[in-house]
């Protein structure tokens, strides 16, 4: 049986579409269908039913679709086991990333990484909390950068940095440099969707203090918010890291709140039952290493 059957079925069950996953994986349509029927043939079962214009996992797909997550990493293990007896760091390692740490940090780290490393490549993917987390449970990502640490017994956690989160408004806005709570009350704020990483954060820590604010607008877009703030919409809340070029720039304002001293914390999450491989070990120890040795200086390193 062709390895490559199970890998195109997983993707067509993430996305649902024939048509995308020929997309993702530079196949043309037909191709995809013709893989997918294949397995249904092997097995004797059919894996999909049309559903609003979505594919969607029969019962005998999604009983099939855990058995193609174990082959395909086994597969992959296999890989990762003969090159590392070569004493080869190569292969592909798949990590997945919240917005802000996938856009803003994980760049700056990547980049050198791969100059160092050169065959190994990475496969990089930007999502929510939940989509990261169940990936790393399925074996479908090798590691998961995350903000809000889940309650979740099969995930390893590593705190790997710490970035503070800065009130910022619009370059014109009449405001002073040093404000209070009770000032910004009467400001509109402009904050990421519920269920994000930087509002849960920073949403609990308003609570336990009775801070009431208004909220003007949501955006599931960090940049979608930094261009409403300097055109004056209102204030944010947001990481330094995604705020640094642009404060410096002129384009965003940081102003102090005295009683507001809160850092947020990222971390580095991997499977709990499984075994690092020689690239995952490296990657990892390069992540730790980029973030202690000050290579990211808008970071703070936590005690190892």
């Amino acid at each position: 049986m062709n390895i490559e059957l199970f890998k195109t079925f997983i993707v067509v069950t993430r996305l649902e579409s024939i048509y995308k996953a020929g997309e993702e994986i530079y196949l043309t349509q037909p191709a995809v269908t013709k893989q997918i029927q294949a397995l249904e043939q092997h097995y004797g079962v059919k894996l999909f039913e049309r559903s609003n214009k979505k594919l969607l996992l029969t019962e005998e797909g999604k009983h099939l679709l855990d058995y193609a997550y174990r082959i395909v990493n086994l597969y992959k293990e296999s890989i990762e086991s003969t090159n590392e007896k070569q004493g080869a760091v190569k292969g592909t390692l798949r990590i997945m990333a919240n917005l802000t740490l996938g856009i803003y940090v994980l760049p700056r780290i990547i980049k050198p990484f791969h100059d160092a490393y050169p065959d190994l490549k990475i496969e990089m993917f930007l999502d929510n909390t939940e989509h990261i987390i169940s990936a790393v449970k399925r074996g479908n990502a090798n590691f998961g950068f995350i903000g809000v640490p889940p309650k979740e017994p099969l995930i390893v956690l590593h705190l790997f940095c710490h970035d503070k989160l800065k009130v910022v408004v619009g370059p014109n806005m009449k405001i002073n440099k040093v404000v209070t709570w009770n000032e910004l009350a009467s400001l509109p704020l402009v904050q990421r969707e519920r269920g994000s990483d930087i509002r849960e954060s920073y949403e609990q820590w308003f609570k336990e203090r009775d801070i009431k604010l208004t909220s003007r607008m949501e955006l599931n877009n960090t940049e979608a918010i930094k261009y409403f703030v300097h055109y004056g919409m209102g204030f944010s809340i947001l990481p330094y890291c995604t705020i640094e070029q642009e404060s410096r720039a002129g384009l965003l304002r940081v102003v102090s709140v005295p009683s507001f001293e809160f850092t947020q914390d990222y971390y580095i999450c991997n499977y709990k039952g499984k075994k690092l491989s020689k690239p995952e070990e490296v990657f990892f120890e390069y992540i730790f290493n980029s973030v202690e040795s000050g290579k990211i200086p808008i970071l703070s390193a936590p005690k190892r």
